[in-house]
């Protein structure tokens, strides 16, 4: 599994790094290279500590969500698969942050379905916290609304079935009488039972604030961002563009959005008539401290625990 992971990151970096030429031929690259050597990189650190605020918010929300299902790992074990996880933000859908989930099965033997859900459940309580984070953004400029309400209905919607046991049960049992499903009805209950704990009532509430303020931290850095190449907004508009546009690259499921995220951020920008090349300095910037960034942090704790845990994910017994 590890390696078609892999394989998968390496393919995400060939795609960024296309995406990343063809925006610089049309920005200029001059133009570009000029803008980005001026960034204020003293902000730097200040941009990179946010983006940490964001990991770690979303951590606790990691450990909120074992302690609802009553996994039990030692939490210092916990920090390292998640961290680990981050490795994979650039697979489609973050779905290779289910590494999650084949760690807590090789080293506790906890079934990935019941363990898979929370990766369901954290990528669900994203989208409703940068939607509340894009639809107040929207509201403070003016921003047509429609379409980001749209989405935020279907989300709304689809949470209201899964928190409706008697209705999902329904489903669940029109679901048995199919061929193809029946043979996975188990899991699917499983599935079922883990993501009705998390994504009702208080877990819900919960997890859904601890997404805003993870998500709102990175809002903050790209207003800082945006101040670091001269081009000034208030703190509310920033969100608003970096909001939709991380919801627009995770609808998309490319890779880490990789594409959709920096189109929309730029073209959000230059929309908002900030010149191209400091818009698309801007998001290159974004993206290298907040996407790259914890690519970077995974990638080296996932070779940590590799070596650390070598036995049980090769499916030997750990004689320490």
């Amino acid at each position: 599994m590890l390696k078609k992971l892999r394989a998968k990151l390496f393919i995400s970096i060939a795609i960024a790094a296309v995406i990343g030429v063809a925006f610089s031929i049309y920005a200029n690259t001059g133009e570009l290279k000029k803008t980005i050597e001026t960034f204020s990189y003293g902000l730097l650190p200040l941009i990179l500590c946010l983006s940490l605020v964001n990991y770690l918010v979303r951590f606790v929300r990691w450990q909120y969500y074992l302690r609802a299902l009553e996994i039990n790992i030692p939490r210092s074990e916990s920090f390292g698969v998640f961290l680990s996880s981050l490795s994979m933000s650039v697979t489609p859908g973050k779905m290779g942050e289910v590494l999650k989930s084949y760690f807590l099965k090789s080293l506790h033997s906890v079934p990935i379905s019941r363990s898979a859900p929370i990766i369901l459940a954290e990528r669900i309580t994203d989208f409703l916290a940068l939607l509340i984070i894009a639809v107040v953004g929207a509201y403070s400029i003016g921003h047509d609304k429609k379409f980001i309400l749209a989405f935020a209905l279907i989300l709304i919607l689809a949470i209201s079935v899964i928190a409706n046991r008697s209705l999902s049960m329904k489903i669940i049992g029109f679901a048995e009488r199919m061929p193809l499903i029946s043979r996975w009805i188990k899991l699917i209950h499983t599935a079922y039972e883990s993501s009705h704990t998390l994504l009702s009532g208080r877990v819900l509430a919960v997890s859904t604030l601890l997404g805003l303020v993870a998500w709102f931290s990175e809002c903050v850095g790209f207003l800082l961002v945006l101040d670091g190449v001269n081009v000034h907004f208030k703190l509310l508009s920033a969100s608003f563009i970096y909001a939709f546009s991380t919801v627009m690259g995770a609808v998309s499921f490319l890779p880490g959005g990789l594409g959709v995220t920096e189109t929309s951020l730029a073209g959000l920008l230059i929309f908002a008539k900030v010149p191209k090349d400091a818009a698309i300095a801007a998001t290159f910037i974004v993206r290298g401290a907040t996407l790259w960034f914890a690519v970077i942090i995974g990638a080296g704790v996932l070779s940590y625990m590799q070596k650390r845990y070598s036995p049980a994910l090769n499916g030997k017994p750990d004689n320490n």
